[in-house]
């Protein structure tokens, strides 16, 4: 860096070097004063009016630079200064620093040559050539001011003493030559390590506050980090640690200090209750040699209030360590909690499918090698969507975990039961092999599962269904087993429920035909394999066809015509039964209208509603397009549904019915008497007809109890202006009970059997014939009845 040049110079610097001319103050009067001491004791011992007027114009210049310092001392500049306002101190400072040397010079020069008393000539260049050492030191670190000053105080001594002649002034003349240049370039020297001594001065301070700033975020940084810090030495000795370290194991802060050995350290810990169990030297043997061991490592602690601290060390390059402390307890327990979630069922806390799965595969192995039976039972509960739908999801998940405890202690200690989901259940029962013994703990199961269960205030009754399949005989492999105990289990439920069945090759063809049937079925509509089957209604009083019942049949490709009973609640599970329901509903009314058109009078065409269908937002969309693509009148569409459909979500139920009954559409309640209807329910419904339960006609004449079922619905139907129908009429003895009750419909084996499509218009026109003449016939025997009659009586009369 250039010397003197003002703009290669750091601002700060540049302020600091031209502050530094106006200090110190007392030394700068001292040198002045002095100086001019001098120069009025040179002008009184001469006696010249121009060493008086040089004397009073040194005076005037030292009290105009006085006056610019004591101006400076009230607004000094600073590193912070603009530099505009640095340079015009300088150039104030500069200008009075030339103009004294110069009245100094020059006053020096006069001396010489106005006197002759070498006194004064000593006395004037001894004080001139002191202050110039004194401004040149001065001065230094603005070198061009200390070159300009000496060069204009002792170029004119060096000029005067030339002038004044004589070989002692002409050497000394010499001499302040060569001093002049000696002080020049001690100005220069004086000048660059100033520079370099403040250049130098400035770096370290940055440093030093870089290294402050360092210090602050490092400590800030220990301060406020998550994990507990600290480092080793070689030696093991403990060099920084932070706050959170003391945090985590409970210490007051600073209870870990530079210089502690491990030992140290778990002393302390162990003091404040953190290990009850530890030993100060077994610990910090197993610690220390990890430090020594110079790889990274991982370790974890536990503490005396269960907290778990993970130690994390690596080494650094000195052969010391860093070591992070972080307290993972909420993170092993969240790890150990997905843990047991992958193998539990998290509502009732049984093991779930991935679990009951591995001790199944485990229990095989084992009885694989010791040659011994156990079996797996599958547990179905029955009905329990009518708790759920009536009570609430939370009270199913209540029931859920009390029918989860009956089943755990229905089974010993080595059995295992296991939720699959919803509620279903699975049993692993190794304790015992015997059939009659699964028997056995099945009915314990269903008799406890079917006590009652109060939840949410409400006494809830459940049963089950069970089915069990036996190793090695029914399965070899755990999913076989499982297969093999759930087609057991369907086969409980097709038999009536709470009850338990055994597997056996028959249940084994039996879901053959049900996985057959269920894979048929998906494609059955699209490859027109549904048909529809209609069974005529007859009015009891009159004898005439009343309406049709439509009745969905499946033509199987292999299995021939299918009864609904095999294949509805397949549609039903899988939901299938919507879109089969819609295209029933669909064939019907265009069925209905087709035999109109070949003169067919109207006849009402009644069509059954599943549960998944009847709860199917597009119902009502459905049947609006059914009517209007066949033409038929809504009135000749008559619907039926069941009365569980009805109970369980009256609230929805009611608006759909409203909006049915205000279309024309009639409604007609099916299976009437089986469920939980009462005559408070009834009329609040929108319905037109009640059709009794074949299973109350069947027994009806035998049975006392059928008997007063039968007659309390014909007499709610009387009451309620409701027409009834008998379905399952197959004698003339229950025809005749109907009729002397007043039932206003039947339909059953006696009058017709389900025909397909293609024959309705031929019974229909041939009972229709043959009871138009069994009308007449009648009429044509009462007729001369009534005439023999009337004979009689006129001879009576005569």
């Amino acid at each position: 860096m250039a010397l003197g040049r003002r703009a290669t110079l750091p601002p700060d610097i540049h302020a600091d070097l031209v502050a530094g001319l106006f200090t110190p103050v007392p030394s700068l009067v001292v040198g002045w004063g002095s100086s001019i001491a001098i120069g009025i004791l040179i002008a009184a011992r001469g006696e010249s009016a121009w060493l008086v007027g040089l004397a009073v114009a040194l005076v005037t210049v030292a009290a105009a630079r006085l006056s610019l310092v004591l101006a400076y001392r009230r607004q000094p500049i600073g590193a912070r200064t603009d530099q505009a306002t640095v340079r015009r101190w300088e150039r104030l400072w500069t200008a009075g620093a030339w103009a004294f040397a110069a009245m100094l010079g020059v006053l020096c020069l006069a001396t010489f040559l106005i006197t002759t008393d070498t006194t004064a000539h000593l006395l004037i260049v001894g004080s001139t050539i002191g202050y110039t050492a004194g401004a040149t030191a001065h001065n230094a670190p603005r070198p061009r001011i200390a070159i300009g000053q000496v060069v204009l105080i002792l170029g004119p001594i060096a000029l005067g003493a030339l002038l004044h002649g004589g070989v002692v002034y002409q050497v000394f003349a010499v001499i302040t030559l060569l001093y002049l240049a000696a002080a020049a370039e001690l100005a220069v020297t004086l000048g660059r390590r100033s520079l370099r001594y403040r250049l130098a001065h400035r770096e370290k301070a940055a440093l030093a506050r870089s290294l402050a700033e360092q210090n602050m975020r490092f400590e800030a940084a220990l301060s406020n980090m998550s994990h507990g810090l600290c480092m080793f030495d070689r030696r093991g000795r403990l060099v920084v640690s932070n706050s959170r370290l003391c945090e985590i194991y409970g210490l007051p802060d600073g209870a870990f200090r530079p210089g502690m050995s491990v030992r140290d350290m778990l002393v302390r810990s162990i003091a404040a209750g953190n290990h009850p169990d530890g030993d100060a030297a077994e610990m910090a043997a197993f610690f220390e040699g990890r430090l020594v061991g110079g790889v990274p490592s991982s370790s974890t602690m536990t503490l005396a209030d269960g907290r778990t601290i993970q130690l994390s060390q690596w080494p650094v390059a000195d052969g010391g360590a860093v070591v992070l402390f972080e307290d993972v307890t909420e993170r092993e327990r969240a790890v150990a909690r997905a843990e047991w979630l992958a193998t539990h069922d998290e509502m009732t806390g049984l093991p779930n499918r991935v679990l009951f799965g591995r001790t199944l595969d485990d229990a095989i192995a084992v009885a694989r090698t010791a040659r011994r039976r156990f079996a797996v039972m599958f547990i179905d509960l029955d009905r329990f969507k009518y708790i759920n739908d009536t009570l609430g999801h939370a009270a199913g998940d209540l029931l859920l975990k009390e029918v989860a405890s009956r089943l755990a202690g229905c089974i010993g200690a080595e059995d295992v039961v296991s939720r699959l989901g919803g509620d279903e259940f699975l049993l692993l029962v190794t304790s015992v092999s015997e059939p009659e013994a699964v028997e056995e703990i099945a009915r314990g199961i269903l008799a406890s599962v079917a006590a009652p269960i109060v939840v949410l205030g409400q006494e809830c009754r459940v049963t089950a269904s069970i089915g069990a399949a036996f190793y090695p005989t029914d399965g070899h492999d755990g999913d076989t087993l499982t297969r093999s105990a759930d087609a057991a289990m369907y086969l409980a439920k097709d038999e009536g429920r709470g009850c338990v069945r055994l597997f056996s090759p028959a249940i084994e063809r039996r879901s053959f035909e049900r996985l057959v049937l269920e894979t048929g079925l998906r494609g059955a509509l699209e490859r027109n394999e549904l048909v529809l089957h209609y069974q005529p209604k007859r009015r009891i009083a009159t004898g005439e066809i009343s309406g049709l019942e439509a009745l969905v049949r499946w033509s199987h490709p292999a299995l021939g015509l299918v009864s609904p009973a095999r294949f509805v609640p397949l549609a039903e599970e899988t939901g299938l039964i919507v879109p089969i329901g819609r295209w029933v509903l669909a064939t019907a009314c265009a069925e209905a209208m087709a035999w109109q058109r070949r003169g067919f009078p109207p006849m009402p065409v009644a069509v059954n509603l599943s549960p998944r269908q009847f709860a199917d937002g597009s119902l009502l969309a459905d049947i609006e397009a059914a009517l209007a693509e066949s033409g038929l009148a809504p009135e000749l569409l008559e619907l039926e549904i069941t009365e569980s459909m009805v109970v369980e979500n009256l609230a929805s139920t009611l608006p759909l019915l409203t909006a049915l009954r205000a279309r024309g559409v009639q409604l007609a309640i099916d299976d009437f008497g089986t469920g939980y209807s009462s005559m408070a329910l009834v009329r609040q419904l929108p319905v037109d007809t009640l059709k009794i339960d074949r299973s109350f006609i069947r027994d009806v004449l035998a049975n006392p109890e059928d008997t007063a079922i039968a007659e309390a619905i014909l007499a709610l139907g009387k009451a309620l202006d409701l027409t009834i129908v008998a379905e399952g009429v197959e004698t003339e003895a229950q025809e005749t009970f109907l009729r002397e009750h007043g039932c206003h419909e039947m339909q059953g084996f006696l009058f017709s059997r389900p025909l397909p499509a293609e024959e309705v218009a031929s019974f229909v026109r041939t009972y229709e014939l043959s009871r138009l003449k069994a009308v007449a016939g009648v009429g044509a025997a009462k007729g001369p009845a009534r005439r023999n009659r009337a004979a009689g009586k006129q001879r009576n009369a005569g």
